[in-house]
């Protein structure tokens, strides 16, 4: 008589907490799934881009290196006219930047001397800042007076749309 009552009470007890654990374990699921749905749709590293036009503004060689020395975010674009690379990068830029709030400042460096010493007094000025300058197009992100990312060979908008994500440049 007694094992019975014992093992009437312990199956009442194992009953109980199978009954408490699976009240339990449905809000707690519940739970997860909110919480995972909330992620799903929010993300962790995802952002909002902006899909208003950016704009491209044609700056000196003076005032890109001022620029590049501000606590700011920032762009810096450095081509010639006549590089096949640069007009490239050029018709891929205004074709994305109808659809992406990027504003990308241009030094177009055939305007700031087009003799051998004025080319490498440029190149100097450039390397004071951006060290591993030494070819063009050459786009550099900016963030505090700190180069963050570089741009080279960007050919296509996939390419470039990857540089703006990582970077969210276009963020609204």
């Amino acid at each position: 008589m007694l094992i019975g009552k014992w093992c009437n009470q312990r199956e009442i007890k194992l009953v109980v907490i199978i009954h408490i654990g699976r009240i339990f374990m449905k809000k707690f699921t519940g739970i997860i799934i909110v919480f995972l749905l909330i992620f799903s749709l929010i993300g962790c590293d995802k952002y909002i881009r902006d899909n208003s036009p950016g704009s491209i503004t044609e700056i000196t060689l003076d005032e890109s290196l001022e620029l590049a020395k501000e606590e700011k975010e920032s762009i810096i674009l450095y081509s010639i006219t006549t590089c096949n690379d640069c007009i490239k990068l050029k018709e891929v830029l205004n074709n994305y930047l109808k659809n992406h709030s990027v504003e990308i400042n241009e030094v177009v460096l055939d305007n700031e001397g087009t003799t051998d010493e004025e080319i490498q007094s440029n190149r100097r000025k450039i390397n004071t800042i951006f060290s591993e300058f030494n070819a063009v197009p050459s786009m550099y992100y900016l963030k505090d007076g700190k180069v963050i990312d570089e741009a080279i060979e960007i050919t296509t908008e996939e390419e470039l749309d990857e540089w703006v994500l990582k970077n969210m440049l276009d963020k609204k």
